[in-house]
């Protein structure tokens, strides 16, 4: 039956009245209502883009601030061992920072991430403005140094508390400015 010509029903544009893949009809009139997320971007989402943006900003910042160590500790003038000694210090440094602060910030979104699933901020009642911020901050630094000795883990988790503290604050600042 392939060589028989199509009839005038199988021609209509009635087909795309149908909804593909559960979305809405072509032809309807109402709006579609999309989700949206009061705490901001879904999970996943900010994980990735947080721990890529923190890799690639602390990537050019190390990669800068090997490079002019590794061309000041040069030991000799010639241009191809200035250059050697620029690439190899940007490349050492570059990718350590860059991975540090990527390991940092996925650290971060995720203890954001059961600090509001678990309702940690609602314990406190509001007694202790940004408490999720502050809360991930220590638990990101107590992770990341939890192989050092106890009191140098928690002192990189009271230097996180501390550091998110301050930036949410300066972030709230930010926002509620007045012109």
């Amino acid at each position: 039956n392939a060589g028989t010509p199509m009839d005038s029903e199988s021609r209509s544009f009635e087909h795309l009245d149908r909804p593909l893949l559960g979305g809405s009809s072509l032809f309807d009139d109402e709006p579609d209502y999309l989700d949206y997320d009061y705490k901001g971007r879904p999970f996943h989402e900010a994980l990735f883009f947080n721990a890529g943006l923190t890799f690639t900003v602390g990537s050019i910042g190390g990669a800068a601030v090997g490079a002019a160590r590794g061309l000041a500790q040069a030991p000799n003038n010639k241009f191809r061992v200035r250059l050697n000694a620029l690439l190899n210090g940007a490349g050492k440094m570059g990718s350590r920072a860059g991975n540090s602060a990527g390991v940092l910030a996925f650290y971060y979104t995720g203890f954001t991430r059961l600090a509001d699933l678990s309702g940690a901020d609602d314990f406190v009642g509001g007694a202790v403005p940004y408490f999720n911020e502050i809360s991930s901050g220590f638990g990101t630094g107590v992770l990341y140094k939890c192989m050092s000795r106890p009191t140098t883990a928690a002192l990189a988790g009271v230097i996180g508390a501390s550091t998110m503290g301050a930036v949410t604050h300066a972030e709230y600042m930010w926002n509620t400015r007045r012109y």
